[in-house]
């Protein structure tokens, strides 16, 4: 008998002992599950129907996730018997996803040019014009990923895109994709190629494209191209190789023409990777003056910080986790449909919220609604600086059956901290103090979404005047575009790449003692 999968027209043979999210990821459909099915966050429910005995009894982490019969977390259930058939159905969720950065006009002078009814990459002749030639700017973040397509003749934006990272299946962090990938390092490569081949289809006839820059953190770069992404999980924890990667579309079996050039920026080292370059590309900060220092955020699960001018550049990443994300929190979700986006308690006690979409039922709490209630928490003083409740009460109900414990807040704690530690030991490293910063820019879809204010309060952000304060956009897409647009860019590109001091955080000598001293909400302690 068969497992089937039955939106997907999708099924496999039962073999005893099986979980249901081995088959998810056998068969390449799509369902969240950040913690890498180590049964921690609850993303991989599934509903379920089948004849009684055919799967193993629920476990102990289910019951903490379910209320009814019909469900069961695709980490947990195994087969226990072939007998009769199992018809599972995997609930489909749109991530809402930043798709854009601010665009920056700049003089067009693309690698690809049209001479004589040809189409030339550089001095290579890659085919015939058919009348259109386009670019794809690609930024593969460790969640979600988005597409610009670009006209090469007019250098201007003809489409985006964007979608969920099916490589979240094995995990929504770049460790447990690196554990992954040393028994299937293939399955990743082709899962965000087929992804990407996907996009392009939607967007164009494939063999109109014909160049593409690709960015991505170390981890999500290294995969797409197909390199070993081994050294990256053992210490000193550094990519093979932060050289740019240049392949043919034909050689990564993408759907483009065959000999389009596939161009992946430099890394900057260890888990600061080629978005980064790209945002420090796209903000420029890295012309900034000797009396003009800067400094660019980019949170997420694999935060990353730089910080400086034309004269020195300094970067770092810190290993906030997916928390905000929603991974690890007992109601947390991703930015989808119906999640809870804003909090406000109100004087009474009373607590109201917005939903995405304006759902009527919510479904969880994304990262602008955990901030938000983290900030009104302490604002209230229903918490403590230390994030515990007072009085009896342990946690706080948002909305029918969505709540935030003690523990849950801990989770944010650690989060928020290992980014206010990156960002003081790099204000540190460069002998400056917080109120020397003259810009600060907040890079990616998290901090666009989320209240500033808010960020500041539960110390996720540095705490300076508002004013200097901007947030980008996806900078890290934009500085893809320049760069596939630009020769002049993507020269700059490879020569800041080489410049950018690394900082390793853990190699601090005080880590430790810097880590507790951020810990805990410190306005409130």
């Amino acid at each position: 008998m068969n497992i089937i999968f039955t939106e997907y027209g999708k099924e496999a043979e039962l073999a005893e002992g099986r979980t249901i999210l081995s088959y998810l990821q056998e068969l390449g459909i799509d369902i969240n599950c950040s913690c890498g099915g180590e049964g921690k966050c609850g993303e991989c429910l599934v509903e379920v129907e089948c004849a009684p005995g055919a799967l193993s009894e629920r476990t102990e982490v289910e019951n903490k996730f379910i209320q009814d019969d019909t469900h069961r977390l695709a980490c947990q259930a195994r087969i226990a018997n072939t007998d009769n058939p199992i018809y599972v159905r995997v609930p489909r969720r749109t991530y809402y996803v930043l798709e854009s950065g601010e665009y920056k006009e700049i003089p067009l002078e693309p690698f690809v040019h049209i001479e004589d009814e040809r189409v030339f990459c550089e001095s290579e002749d890659i085919g015939e014009y058919t009348g259109e030639i386009y670019g794809i700017a690609l930024d593969i973040g460790t969640t979600t990923l988005a597409v610009y397509l670009i006209d090469l003749e007019s250098g201007k934006v003809s489409s985006v895109l964007s979608r969920e990272n099916p490589q979240t299946k094995y995990g929504n962090n770049v460790i447990s994709r690196i554990e992954f990938a040393r028994k299937g390092q293939d399955m990743l490569g082709r899962e965000i190629r087929t992804a990407v081949n996907e996009m392009i289809a939607t967007l164009t006839e494939p063999g109109k494209v014909c160049e593409m820059v690709v960015v991505g953190n170390p981890v999500m770069r290294d995969l797409f191209f197909g390199y070993s992404v081994e050294s990256l999980g053992k210490s000193p924890y550094e990519p093979l190789s932060v050289e740019s990667v240049s392949k043919t579309a034909k050689e990564l079996g993408l759907e483009a023409n065959p000999e389009a050039r596939v161009y992946g920026l430099p890394l900057i080292g260890s888990f600061v990777g080629a978005d980064a370059l790209a945002v420090v590309l796209a903000t420029e900060m890295y012309k900034s003056e000797r009396d003009k220092i800067c400094m660019a955020i980019d949170i997420g699960t694999n935060t990353e910080i730089a910080l400086g001018n034309k004269d020195r550049l300094i970067a770092t990443s810190c290993a906030a986790g997916p928390a905000f994300e929603g991974a690890g929190i007992a109601c947390g979700i991703g930015g989808v449909s119906g999640a809870i986006k804003e909090v406000k308690i109100e004087n009474s006690g009373e607590v109201k919220y917005k939903t995405i979409d304006d759902a009527a039922v919510p479904v969880g709490v994304c990262g602008s609604g955990l901030i938000d209630t983290l900030a009104e928490l302490l604002d209230k003083k229903l918490i403590d600086g230390r994030g515990k409740f007072y009085g009896d009460k342990k946690e706080l109900k948002i909305a029918e059956g969505i709540r935030l414990s003690e523990k849950d807040i801990d989770q944010l704690n650690l989060a928020k901290t290992a980014v206010a530690v990156g960002i003081k030991v790099l204000l540190r490293r460069y002998g400056v103090e917080l109120e020397d910063i003259d810009s600060i820019f907040l890079a990616g879809g998290f901090v666009n979404f989320t209240n500033t204010e808010h960020a500041i309060r539960i110390g996720l952000l540095p705490d300076v005047e508002r004013g200097k304060v901007k947030k980008v956009g996806n900078a890290a897409i934009e500085g893809a575009r320049q760069a596939l647009i630009s020769k002049t860019k993507r020269e700059e590109a490879e020569a800041v790449a080489k410049r950018v001091e690394h900082i390793k955080l853990e190699e601090e000598d005080n880590f430790m003692e810097l880590f507790v001293s951020e810990l805990y909400f410190q306005k409130y302690l």
